[in-house]
């Protein structure tokens, strides 16, 4: 079977800033938070609520702040609690943060050591959607057909573009050096028969040591690979029994598979690696934008405080004496 896709560049590999968020899914953010709120409005309201609280209520006396100063990593407030249960909840919130805390510390040192590799066109559509891409395709074959004939869908899309700059016919025998040009460059990508790409990708790994290039997971008009004879010819049954023999044995499969040195090299590209590097700002610099941004919402916060404070005691006056 022939299938036709896309082949393109791979991108270079690129650190996530924003990482440290991912060793918790948003949905564990949110019972972290959801649970804090709960524990603390808990422990208040059993506190205030004791007949032998009534008499002295005062919100100092409470643990519930030291649940969210847990959360934070901070030393806790010393304070005698009067009921026992008082302090094994909070025992039992320090115990369930420390497990979370180290689990977190632990996945987030391994993924700063894994770097994404971008693979942006998947489908047709990605390509079509991008103005500064170009598509080289092979003219006089049956996917040019297929385009022509194309009433909706993706390869309408392309059909429309047929004649325009985004369009670039190459022969066959000049695709291994558009691949490595403008391919490679990001400029353009090459809309065409896999089995055409069986060779070109393995000779590229031969000479880079590298996979940079990729195959899209969409294919389009998956057509039968077949033989070719004479209309009505008397060889035609014992090519197709020769032929289904080919198949159905694995042969044909493993003439393949050999055909070319490292063919199988770049067959499915990983698109995360993990590497051991120093840590750098280009790593870290989402940190430091969320501290930047605390900081900042302080600094507003107090000034408003200030100017509000000031306000209202200009309002009362002077005090009488």
């Amino acid at each position: 079977m022939v299938n036709y896709l896309i082949l393109a560049a791979r991108g270079r590999p690129e650190v996530d800033p924003w990482g440290f968020l991912l060793p918790l899914r948003p949905k564990v953010w949110v019972a972290v938070l959801t649970t804090l709120w709960a524990v603390c409005a808990v422990m208040l309201l059993l506190s205030f609520c004791l007949p032998s609280h009534m008499k002295e209520p005062r919100m100092k006396d409470a643990n519930a702040f030291n649940c969210v100063r847990v959360l934070l990593q901070e030393d806790i407030k010393s304070t005698k609690s009067r009921w026992w249960w008082d302090r094994v909840i909070l025992g039992v919130w320090m115990l369930m943060i420390m497990v979370l805390t180290q689990g977190y510390v632990g996945n987030l040192m391994s993924l700063l050591a894994v770097r994404y590799i971008d693979q942006p066109y998947q489908r047709l559509e990605d390509v079509l959607d991008n103005s500064d891409v170009g598509i080289i395709v092979v003219p006089n074959t049956l996917i040019i057909k297929y385009i022509e004939t194309a009433t909706s869908g993706p390869l309408h899309e392309l059909e429309k573009l047929m004649g325009t700059k985004r369009v670039t016919y190459n022969k066959f025998v000049d695709l291994q050096n558009s691949m490595e040009t403008v391919v490679r460059a990001t400029t353009h990508v090459i809309f065409d028969g896999n089995v055409n790409f069986i060779n070109m990708l393995p000779k590229s790994f031969s000479l880079t040591g590298r996979c940079d290039f990729y195959l899209s997971r969409s294919v389009y008009a998956t057509t039968p690979l077949a033989m070719a004879t004479q209309k009505n010819s008397l060889f035609l049954p014992r090519i197709n029994k020769l032929s289904y023999t080919l198949v159905e044995s694995g042969l044909y499969d493993r003439w393949m598979k050999y055909s070319e040195h490292n063919s199988s090299m770049c067959k499915n590209p990983p698109r995360i690696i993990t590497v051991t590097t120093i840590l750098s700002l280009t790593s870290l610099w989402g940190m430091f934008a969320v501290l930047g941004y605390g900081c900042t919402v302080a600094v507003v916060v107090l000034v408003m405080e200030l100017v509000c404070g000031g306000a209202r005691r200009g309002q009362k006056g002077p005090v009488a004496t």
